[in-house]
């Protein structure tokens, strides 16, 4: 490749590329904005790929293709890795939570304890800083900070127990750290996790979903983390517990599926909710596109008009925040017309 294969180019040059494309763009100043504010490769080269084609080795656009569909497919992904990103912090606070009570209750809460290296297993791993030296040198090292709340209960107590360091520690680490568990502290943690007597399974494959669910949700936080498009994202991580129900379960809708089986049930909750307004957004502007997220998402998806509606307000909302509105509830538009509520002239129009 040479260096003449790369070169700046205004927003307006870009416009004008895109357009000589076949892009439809009307409003040039919405265009203009938002390649300035997200930039031509955020934008238009990640979202592109469903709507081209190759004519004679140039990039071109199917006929009826406007900016404003991809922009609005940009910012499904983008509301989409908001919400994996909020999901999987609320995740992680809930798996130290459970591992510290784990290690607190079977090794004590002195770190001088817990963080014995007899106490787990020393298997190899490819990657030196989660083999269980560094793992124990890296938190031992955190106790030694300056910052609250370690530095108090080091000072005041003279201890810091688990769920005291965790706090500071990244999720990495403490999913490899897991892994090294012995199995029964493992099925302990798994057992905290999820609740077994739904799921009926035996204490290996328990910990196989738990161990497989953890790496693939580390792996979505770190996508998430760094901007990486989320909704056809192909997991390197392989699910190990599989039966004839699961074996076509992949990408977006895999993860829902693992966060729906634990017991913990707020950040599946959190990122389904997310995934449905996303695409009843987008499907209601772009029905054409049904079928292509149907089946990179590997989900049936079911057009719906959804609308916000308060308590003792005869108006619906396309915007929850609308006018300051407190407490909305989220019904299909269908239903909203169905008990006489009219539309919002601010946010309806």
């Amino acid at each position: 490749m040479s260096t003449n294969d790369f070169s700046y180019t205004t927003v307006e040059q870009q416009i004008e590329k895109l357009k000589r494309q076949g892009l439809i763009i009307d409003n040039i100043n919405f265009a203009k904005s938002e390649l300035q504010l997200y930039g031509y490769s955020n934008l238009i080269k990640s979202y592109r790929n469903p709507y081209i084609f190759i004519d004679n080795g140039k990039k071109m656009y199917r006929s009826g293709i406007t900016f404003e569909q991809i922009w609005s497919l940009f910012i499904l992904d983008k509301n989409l890795r908001n919400a994996v990103m909020a999901s999987m912090l609320d995740l992680e606070e809930r798996v130290k939570e459970a591992t510290a009570d784990v290690i607190a209750s079977t090794f004590g809460c002195h770190q001088d304890l817990y963080l014995n290296f007899k106490n787990y297993r020393d298997k190899k791993n490819r990657k030196h800083q989660f083999s269980l030296p560094a793992i124990l040198n890296n938190m031992k090292k955190v106790l030694n900070t300056d910052k609250d709340p370690i530095a108090h209960y080091s000072q005041k107590y003279k201890t810091v127990p688990p769920w005291i360091l965790f706090k500071s520690v990244y999720f990495s680490t403490i999913i490899n750290f897991i892994y090294l568990f012995k199995p029964n502290e493992q099925f302990s943690v798994a057992s905290k996790l999820y609740d077994n007597s739904k799921l009926n399974l035996d204490q290996h494959t328990l910990i196989f979903l738990m161990m497989d669910t953890l790496y693939i949700c580390l792996e979505y936080r770190n996508l998430a983390a760094h901007g990486g498009r989320i909704y056809n994202y192909k997991c390197n991580s392989q699910l190990r517990f599989v039966n004839s129900t699961q074996d076509d379960i992949h990408g977006f809708s895999q993860l829902l599926f693992l966060l729906h089986a634990f017991d913990y049930q707020v950040p599946y909750e959190h990122l389904s909710q997310a995934l449905n307004e996303q695409l009843n957004r987008h499907c209601n502007l772009y029905p054409e596109d049904v079928t292509y997220l149907g089946q990179i998402l590997n989900i049936n998806i079911t057009q719906r008009e959804l609308v916000w509606v308060a308590s003792r307000s005869n108006k619906y909302h396309k915007d929850k925040h609308c006018s300051g509105i407190k407490n909305p509830i989220e019904i299909d538009l269908s239903e909203a017309e169905k008990h006489g509520l009219s539309p919002c002239q601010k946010c309806c129009k």
